[in-house]
């Protein structure tokens, strides 16, 4: 597997970010991964929030929106958000020219389309994109516990297969920074029994959970090889002043991740 610390990280007219170089040579993907630096928010929002409901001025979050397209060059319009429900549920993005409602009631998208930019939001939760370099197709996904416990990773990469015929030795896969298995705390009510090869237990019930890597897992099983796997390998919670980390801080701001095809 491939991985990427602080020292890959770049920065465009102010704002910090990471690229998987492998995706950027693609040469028709735009992507990054942000972090929570660059922005106008106020505590314990700062600064570049992009949580519409996370009880930051809506003032502040819009034209943290606007730094972001300005910075990459696309039209905030494009910006395609998610209300990230914590399930399964996967959109298929069709080709149109029509305006497209936004956010979307799921918690990732899957897509051929030019010029709509995918955009995951995250707090701890890890941000997976898979891009199929034969296809131009890309998927953005919202990974969580409780995604992760419904196997969203693996659902969205059969969908990828059914809908495009995307082939596994086609894709890459990059997923962002999230809260690391040195801070994920879980208890025997969420605890699933196929964690246990990817966490460390606690005693009373409790475990450390390698989130991250239980989703490798997943990509893995459905055919995927370590050497497409991309994970900028910064845990959310012990890097809290590069990234928003709602187990570590309780009220604060989501970071943006976002990729399409130009």
């Amino acid at each position: 597997m491939n991985i990427l610390n602080r020292s890959s990280l770049k920065t465009e007219k102010g704002i910090p970010y990471f690229e998987i170089p492998e995706l950027a040579s693609i040469g028709w993907v735009q992507h990054g991964f942000l972090t929570r630096k660059g922005g106008v928010s106020l505590p314990p929002y700062d600064s570049l929030n992009l949580g519409f409901r996370s009880g930051d001025r809506l003032e502040h979050v819009s034209q943290n929106r606007n730094f972001i397209s300005t910075a990459f060059h696309f039209d905030p319009e494009d910006l395609i958000l998610l209300n990230q429900r914590h399930q399964d549920q996967i959109f298929l993005l069709e080709e149109s020219l029509d305006p497209l409602l936004s956010p979307l009631e799921c918690d990732a998208v899957v897509t051929c389309a030019l010029k709509r930019i995918l955009a995951i939001r995250t707090a701890d939760c890890i941000p997976i994109f898979i891009v199929d370099r034969r296809k131009r197709a890309i998927a953005a996904i919202h990974a969580g516990r409780q995604g992760t416990g419904l196997y969203i990773t693996t659902k969205v990469l059969r969908k990828m297969k059914d809908e495009f015929g995307c082939l596994p030795e086609d894709l890459l896969i990059a997923a962002g920074p999230s809260i690391g298995p040195c801070c994920y705390e879980v208890d025997e009510n969420v605890f699933q029994p196929e964690w246990e090869p990817f966490s460390v237990p606690r005693g009373r019930g409790k475990w450390m959970v390698d989130l991250a890597r239980i989703n490798v897992a997943q990509m893995k099983n459905e055919g995927i090889k370590e050497e497409q796997i991309f994970l900028v390998d910064l845990c959310t919670s012990c890097h809290a002043d590069l990234f928003f980390s709602h187990r570590k801080e309780g009220q604060t701001g989501r970071q943006l991740s976002f990729i399409g095809i130009i």
